[in-house]
Formats: C-alpha cells, sequence, structure tokens
C-alpha cells in the first residue's frame, strides 16, 4: 500500500513538474503574468478542431507561405509544443519595460524553418542558444524552448538622467536613435539573463500566483499590484507628469493591489472571473460605499422577463460623500505629492461645502436603467445645398432612426423637493405637467424622442413611453417579479442584456453579408449575456462577465471556433 501511495504521489510530482516547466523559468518578480492552460484546453477541443478552423487554416497558410515543398498540414507541426502551456508576461524597471513571451518547442528545426528568409539570415548560432536580433525585439531560442522579448525604454527616466546619459551618445547621435540603442543593449542583457541562467526564485514558488490559477480555467491573468503598475505607467510618460514625482509619487494610486482573472469554457457558457484585492488603508471606504442593497421598489418596478436588457447600480451616497475627501487626498495626493496640501484643502472644502444626509436622501445610490424596446422615428436634421452660383443654403431634411425606449429610475426620498423643482420648470415653460406626468419639451433636433418624469415610491422615473410614464403614476408599476432580484440584490453593479431579444429588434437591411451571419449564428446559439460586480468581502471585490448559450455544443470554446468559421466565410 505504501509502494502505490508512493508512486502515486511521485507521478502526481512528475506532472506537476511539467506543467510547471517554463514556470520554474519565469522571474518571481513580474508584474503581469498571462498563463494558457494546453491541459485544460485540450480536454475542450481536439487539435483537428483547430486545423479545420478558420483560424487555424489562415495560420497554416502562412505557415506554408514561406515553404517551397513539405507543406505542413496541422497547427501541432508547426514546430511549436502547441500542447504545452504558454505564457506572456510584463516586467517593469524605472528604466525600461519588457514583453515576453514563453513557449516549448517541439521541433527547432522545423520551428527555423518557418521563419523567414530574411530573418534566417539573421540568425545567429551560439553555444547553447540561437538569436535573432530586431529593433527592439529578440527572439532566442534552443531545443527547447523559444522566448520573446520586446523592450520598451521609459521616456521618464531619459528625461531624469538626461545629464548622465548624454555622456553614453555617440557623435551626431540624435535622441531617438540613442534611445534605440540603450534600450536594445539593455534588452539583450535582460534577455541573456533570463534565457541562459536559472532563475533563483521563479513565479513557479509564489504562492499568490499558484492561488490565482482556478480548477478549469483555460487562462489565468495574475497582476502583482495594480495600483503600483498605474503609478509606474504614470512615471513612464515623460517629462510632462515626471517632475511632478519628485518628492515621491511611489504610492499606490488606486487603492487596488492583487488582481487575478480565470478564463472558463462551459457546456453552456463562457465566463471571466476576476477578483481584485484591496488594500488597508481603502478597505474601510469602499466597504462602505459598495456594502449597499438595491431597493426592492426599484427591482421590483420594471417587467423582468420583458427587458430587452438592463443596468443597475447600488451604491451608498452619503457614504461616498464622507468618504470622499480622504479618497481624494490618498489617490490625487499619490499622484501629485508636491500637491498634497492642496489636496487636503479641497477635501475639506468640499466636506464644509456639502451636507452629505440631504445629498444621500436626494439622490440614495440605487440607479436602474432599463431598455423596454426599440422604434423607428422620424426626425429633423439640417444640412447644406449649393445653386447655380455655389452659395450655400440651409434644408431641413428628415430621416427615420432607430431609437431606444427606455426607463431610468433613480433611488430618492426627497418626492416633495423633486415636485416643487418640477413646478418651477413648469413656470418657465421648460415642462409640461398633466395626470403627474412630468414632459420635457425638447426639441426633436437635438433628442429623437420624448422624455417624461414621473416620482413615486422613492424613486424618481424617466421615461420614454407615455404609456409607461401614466401606468406609473397610477402605481400600475409593481411588477414583483424575482428573475433578476437576487442578481441586482446580491451586487453592487449588473449589466444584463437578452441577446437574441435585442438582435431581433435590429433592422438588418443595412448589414453586410458577414454581420447578418454573425446575428444569424448568434440568435440560433446565444441566450443572454451579464456583466456583476459583488459587494465587497473582506478585502476583496469580484466580478464576472459570462456568456450563456444554449448548449447546442459540447463546450462553448468548440461554439466560439463555429462562429469565427461562420463569420469568416
Amino acid at each position: 500500500m505504501k509502494k502505490i501511495i508512493a508512486t502515486l504521489f511521485l507521478l502526481s510530482t512528475l506532472t506537476a513538474i511539467q506543467a510547471q516547466k517554463l514556470e520554474s523559468k519565469i522571474p518571481n518578480n513580474v508584474d503581469v503574468l498571462v498563463s494558457a492552460n494546453a491541459e485544460n484546453l485540450f480536454k475542450l477541443i481536439k487539435v483537428s478542431d483547430i486545423d479545420e478552423s478558420a483560424i487555424g487554416k489562415e495560420i497554416l497558410k502562412d505557415v506554408n507561405r514561406r515553404r517551397e515543398e513539405d507543406k505542413v498540414s496541422s497547427v501541432a507541426n508547426a514546430g511549436i509544443d502547441i500542447k504545452s502551456n504558454a505564457y506572456y508576461f510584463f516586467t517593469k524597471t524605472d528604466s525600461i519595460s519588457y514583453h515576453n513571451f514563453y513557449v516549448e518547442l517541439k521541433d527547432r528545426e522545423l520551428f527555423e524553418s518557418m521563419l523567414s528568409k530574411r530573418n534566417k539570415k539573421k540568425i545567429r548560432r551560439m553555444e547553447g542558444y540561437n538569436i535573432i536580433e530586431g529593433r527592439s525585439d529578440i527572439r532566442i531560442w534552443n531545443d527547447d524552448y523559444l522566448l520573446l522579448v520586446h523592450g520598451d525604454v521609459s521616456r521618464g527616466y531619459f528625461s531624469t538622467h538626461k545629464e548622465r546619459l548624454d555622456k553614453l551618445k555617440e557623435e551626431k547621435e540624435y535622441g531617438y536613435s540613442f534611445r534605440k540603442r540603450i534600450g536594445k543593449g539593455w534588452t539583450k542583457k535582460y534577455v541573456l539573463d533570463l534565457f541562459n541562467k536559472n532563475v533563483i526564485s521563479s513565479i513557479a514558488s509564489n504562492a499568490k500566483y499558484q492561488k490565482s490559477k482556478k480548477k478549469n480555467a483555460s487562462a489565468t491573468l495574475w497582476v502583482r499590484n495594480y495600483g503600483m503598475l498605474m503609478t509606474d505607467l504614470f512615471k513612464s510618460f515623460g517629462s510632462s507628469l515626471y517632475p511632478l514625482y519628485a518628492e515621491g509619487g511611489n504610492q499606490n494610486i488606486y487603492g487596488v493591489e492583487e488582481v487575478t482573472a480565470n478564463l472558463f469554457f462551459d457546456k453552456s457558457d463562457a465566463r471571466i472571473l476576476l477578483d481584485m484585492s484591496v488594500s488597508p488603508d481603502m478597505k474601510k471606504s469602499f466597504k462602505k460605499i459598495y456594502n449597499k442593497r438595491m431597493s426592492r421598489n426599484l427591482v421590483n418596478s420594471f417587467d423582468h422577463d420583458k427587458a430587452l436588457a438592463f443596468w443597475s447600480i447600488s451604491i451608498d451616497t452619503e457614504e461616498t460623500l464622507k468618504q470622499y475627501p480622504e479618497l481624494l487626498n490618498k489617490m490625487y495626493g499619490g499622484i501629485l505629492p508636491k500637491f498634497q496640501e492642496e489636496m487636503e484643502i479641497v477635501g475639506d472644502l468640499f466636506s464644509l461645502v456639502i451636507d452629505e444626509e440631504a445629498v444621500g436622501r436626494l439622490i440614495t445610490g440605487d440607479a436602474l436603467l432599463v431598455l423596454n424596446d426599440f422604434s423607428k422615428e422620424e426626425v429633423e436634421y439640417t444640412t447644406y445645398k449649393y445653386d447655380e452660383d455655389y452659395k450655400r443654403k440651409e434644408v431641413t431634411k428628415t430621416k427615420e432612426e432607430f431609437v431606444p425606449d427606455f426607463t431610468l429610475m433613480i433611488g430618492s426620498k426627497e418626492e416633495d423637493l423633486l415636485n416643487k423643482f418640477f413646478k418651477l420648470g413648469e413656470k418657465h415653460k421648460a415642462v409640461e405637467i398633466k395626470n403627474n406626468v412630468v414632459k420635457f419639451k425638447t426639441k426633436k433636433s437635438d433628442i429623437p424622442f420624448n422624455l417624461y418624469s414621473v416620482v413615486k415610491n422613492d424613486v424618481l422615473y424617466l421615461t420614454t413611453s407615455e404609456t409607461n410614464a401614466l401606468s406609473i403614476a397610477r402605481g400600475n408599476n409593481n411588477f414583483n417579479t424575482k428573475k433578476h432580484s437576487k442578481l441586482v440584490r446580491d451586487n453592487s453593479t449588473v449589466f444584463y442584456v437578452d441577446v437574441n431579444a435585442v438582435l431581433n429588434k435590429i433592422p438588418n437591411e443595412w448589414m453586410s453579408k458577414s454581420e447578418k451571419e454573425a446575428m444569424r449564428f448568434s440568435t440560433d446559439n446565444l441566450n443572454d449575456g451579464v456583466f456583476r460586480v459583488s459587494r465587497m468581502k473582506g478585502n476583496t471585490i469580484s466580478s464576472e462577465l459570462k456568456i450563456s448559450t444554449q448548449g447546442t455544443e459540447e463546450n462553448t470554446l468548440k461554439l466560439l471556433l463555429e462562429f469565427i468559421n461562420a463569420v469568416a466565410k
């Protein structure tokens, strides 16, 4: 029994080592890492599925274009081991950033035969590796691995260290050429160090990255610290912004730390799951702002079964205003450290002028935009024509436009104040009020639809439909449906679209052949799409983008290939 357990343990260890073969060659200090999980991908599709797809055919066409004989019949025979994991990673220093692609090779000679004649001439055979140097990119490989690196120098660094770096310029060398030459030298050293030496600490030993990879995910994105990465990107913009960092600027300007995302292709949906960790000093503010549940009055104010699409957002307005001065100081004080005191004064003045509780009652932070339908409207527009003497004359014409029928609902506990506002608008002839429905007086040339408003049950309604406005005013809009209630109330933001219902409303007489085919395919295979952002859980905000299908294929990756094939015809 012990031998069996030991054997199983050894096999699992070898499997893990095989899966992490390239990970052990990626440094632990990378800022961004994207990994494609070949094992999970090829559980979903076969190599032949790729070969027969429009993408595979295009790849083979490009590969065979350079080959006079021995044509390649499969992407699996192009030299790269497509059944091994592939990686993109991004590393940034104060002087240069590197975009890296790492893959395993299946056949080095076959890979080299795919190169253009021009690149074949550039190959330099060194001991243990082969290399092609471009203007700002380098390809290096041996019998097992291929690494592609593109170096992008920081203008900000060259501006800050101009006096020291100018000493390295060659005679009559211009700034652009100098940066290219120096950057190429840095990139080559980086590539040789990375490729020829075993890294002391690799990403394979990074517990946070390993935890970010979810079971059955086809691809994973991992960002070490999003806020710090954005700070560094601001610095690289150059001399126009870089001086503002002279007294600091090494702060997490957005309060978001680790970010992870995973891509899944399931039987009846494709999903991207994303988690963002919030820094401790921002967690308290974010939790107060984003932990509000939407009022049931809004959730029940539309027919869930008939909505073509909707967008909901629920935040605590009062807490947002209370936390804003501190967030302003943390975010913009970090971006502009020289103006830290000015940021603090702006925040103090904001708190002094704004009555957070009063504004929170006027606008609670709940909002729901519902797309009810589409309609065709004749609208006027102005154009010009020229007479025989080429004198321009203004002409008013009409055209048919495809306009949305929507309803916007905003939570408010100040019904009396809103009604006073509309009464004032009526006095100045900006609106007219009839049967408790407010109609805005707008020109068709400004907006191609009428706009109506009603205040009812702590909700401000804005709608394009007079029938809908009258129904709301009579109190006939409590649908009490549960189809999307849990989805909306359990998340701070939701965007939902009934794909087929929307597509069936769109006229296709002006569509191209490929657009009509894409529309037909979508109608036959898709159901709906949802993007949601959760409330705070601990120090994490999660979001999900999900496209649901009718499950006509084994999985949604196969369906995606079919969609590409259909559109590419």
